[in-house]
């Protein structure tokens, strides 16, 4: 695997990375360590994931750290918040943001939800070096440009942001249930609209308890380079496994381990703790 792909692996895992609420939810906190493993060994970084719901609202944000080995490669931090309203079949988002760097351009994405609607959507490029001295930035809403496949209205409802696509409501009648892999999720992360297509792969023993796994496909919607793209071509050749463990006192699925496997190797974000408070 190139740096590049390095790159991109470590930008999909900071992004990958319900029932009713009550008034009492609890809080989660997920600690992730995200590793390479190929031709060389890489430790990526931490990625933390919070979850807090107070009434019928939430509010997520996940934080990704770069190692200084990934620093090398010019792999930067990331933030990505996203809030809503917890309905009786999920997590339903308002707003999302995302802030993140490779090499030398830094991006911000933000976007809002009306209803089941995707609204206002707005990114920023900055970028620094190159042929200018000073850096430089644009701002658009990339819906409108034709260097990207277009996004028909149908495709706008009924949409996750991947912060919130982490965080499933428990299908069936435990956690364990081969429908709770049954799934087709809607995404949408502020330039690329996708699927994500789940698949029953069976179980395996995680730190706290028994892991459902499931495969997943990506399914490139609207968004992605009319020309083609590294991002979208990798995560069409990766291979995707997810483990899912519910959390403790609420009625998520949340990822024990996020796998992506390519000819040059694996990208594999594990949860190392699960805190639970507030219960």
């Amino acid at each position: 695997m190139t740096p590049a792909r390095i790159s991109c692996a470590a930008a999909v895992i900071g992004l990958c990375l319900a029932g009713s609420a009550r008034a009492a939810s609890p809080s989660i906190v997920v600690t992730y360590n995200v590793e390479y493993n190929g031709l060389i060994s890489l430790d990526v970084g931490r990625a933390t994931v919070q979850y807090s719901s107070t009434g019928a609202g939430y509010q997520l944000a996940l934080s990704f750290r770069p190692s200084a080995s990934a620093r090398s490669l010019s792999v930067g931090p990331a933030m990505v918040r996203s809030s809503g309203a917890v309905s009786p079949v999920g997590l339903s988002p308002a707003s999302s943001s995302l802030d993140y760097s490779v090499r030398a351009l830094a991006e911000t994405r933000s976007f809002s939800f009306a209803g089941n609607h995707l609204q206002n959507v707005r990114v920023t490029k900055k970028k620094a070096g190159g042929l200018f001295k000073e850096s430089s930035s644009v701002a658009y809403d990339p819906r409108t440009l034709p260097a990207y496949a277009p996004l028909s209205d149908a495709e706008q409802k009924n949409l996750l942001d991947p912060l919130s696509a982490m965080f499933l409501p428990v299908a069936g009648a435990n956690g364990l249930d081969h429908g709770n892999c049954d799934r087709h999720l809607r995404i949408y992360d502020g330039r690329r609209r996708f699927d994500l297509t789940m698949s029953y792969r069976g179980t395996e023993s995680a730190a706290n308890g028994e892991a459902l796994v499931c495969g997943a496909t990506y399914v490139p919607i609207a968004g992605h380079s009319v020309e083609g793209d590294e991002f979208t071509q990798s995560m069409q050749d990766y291979r995707i496994v997810v483990a899912l463990v519910a959390a403790p006192g609420s009625s998520f699925l949340i990822p024990s381990r996020v796998t992506l496997t390519d000819a040059g190797g694996a990208t594999v974000a594990e949860a190392k703790a699960i805190a639970i408070s507030g219960r």
